[in-house]
């Protein structure tokens, strides 16, 4: 099966690993999904929503936006292009994402850093499988 997506702006995404992850929202509880493309128009192509339990962060939602799934609708079809971006969210949650990073940048005393210290880029650094709450 085919796996590349496009981005609008023309970027091929053949992987999960090729899209940039940004946690720049904590006190929203939302990690971004970016375009590889760092000069994208659309550049936010999608988010995953976690909460907070016991100091531990725990996936709740992930999702691309509309103008990134039809795009991929009417150059792959729809049923193709939803099959890809669903593994492709579920290799983000399940891989991509460091649970333990994501719960520690966002403890409350996160909000005492300096501002240059708050937006981070989410590690791709590898977890097990199954952590970070079932997808």
């Amino acid at each position: 099966m085919n796996s590349v997506v496009e981005c609008p702006c023309g970027t091929k995404i053949q992987d999960s690993s090729e899209y940039t992850l940004l946690l720049l929202k904590k006190e929203l509880l939302e990690i971004d999904i970016l375009c590889p493309n760092e000069i994208c128009h659309l550049r936010e192509l999608g988010y995953v929503r976690f909460e907070k339990s016991r100091g531990e962060a725990l996936f709740r939602e992930a999702s691309f936006y509309p103008p990134f799934v039809t795009w991929n609708s009417t150059q792959l079809g729809r049923e193709l292009a939803q099959n890809i971006l669903k593994k492709h969210l579920k290799e983000i949650v399940t891989t991509h994402i460091d649970w333990r990073e994501v719960a520690q940048v966002t403890k409350p005393s996160s909000s005492d850093l300096e501002p240059n210290k708050r937006d981070e880029t989410v590690s791709r650094s590898g977890m097990d499988k199954g952590e970070g709450g079932a997808y």
